[in-house]
């Protein structure tokens, strides 16, 4: 029977890594060059198994599933694939199928917990009485260079990574100009537009 495990940064708690595997195969140091200098950097790796005792079918749609499920949310993963090798052509079975979505959505669920409760709890220093000031004091007075001045002088349309957007008949160079227009947070702005759902002013 197999199972799948992560690789987790114990410097940052990030996962790096997801595999598939048996035996002691989650301990081997026996991976890419770029896993060993992640490990060489964050001093080690502690290992976390997700889904255990299943067939080698299972495994291998787990592993495909969880290294897709994370690269969507952010994580930057050192996999040199996107797991799921060794069955070429195998189509997986209905059943199979959601026996994996039924136990990724508990994992991801408590996932997307951990995540937020880094991110935005007690713990990120960003949020802790007096660090913004300290923030604030550490920027005064600080001489900025020539071409980071030119880059905020220049219109926001200008970044080659803008794009013109058209609302009601209306042209605008960016995103934000259209956010500044309907009076609406930029992120959310974005979201609506990914989704397709309405743009309405504040």
């Amino acid at each position: 029977m197999f199972y799948i495990y992560e690789h987790i940064r114990p410097d940052t708690g990030m996962v790096f890594y997801v595999g598939k595997g048996k035996g002691g195969r989650c301990n081997s140091l026996r991976r890419n060059v770029y896993w060993k200098r992640i490990v060489e950097k964050a001093q080690g790796f502690n290992v976390r198994k997700i889904v255990e005792n299943v067939n080698e079918e299972l495994a291998f749609l787990a592993e495909q599933e969880r290294i897709d499920q994370l690269k969507r949310i952010g994580f930057n993963l050192c996999n040199a694939t996107n797991g799921g090798e060794g069955v070429s052509g195998y189509k997986h079975t209905e059943s199979t199928k959601c026996m994996l979505s039924i136990a990724m959505k508990t994992t991801m669920k408590t996932y997307a917990k951990v995540l937020s409760e880094k991110q935005m709890g007690e713990n990120n220093s960003a949020k802790k009485e007096g660090v913004g000031d300290k923030i604030s004091k550490a920027l005064t007075g600080r001489k900025l260079s020539k071409e980071t001045k030119d880059k905020i002088g220049r219109p926001r349309g200008s970044n080659p990574k803008a794009r013109k957007i058209t609302h009601e008949g209306k042209t605008f160079d960016c995103v934000r100009d259209l956010a500044d227009y309907l009076g609406i947070k930029y992120r959310t702005v974005l979201t609506r537009l990914r989704n397709n759902k309405p743009l309405q002013a504040a």
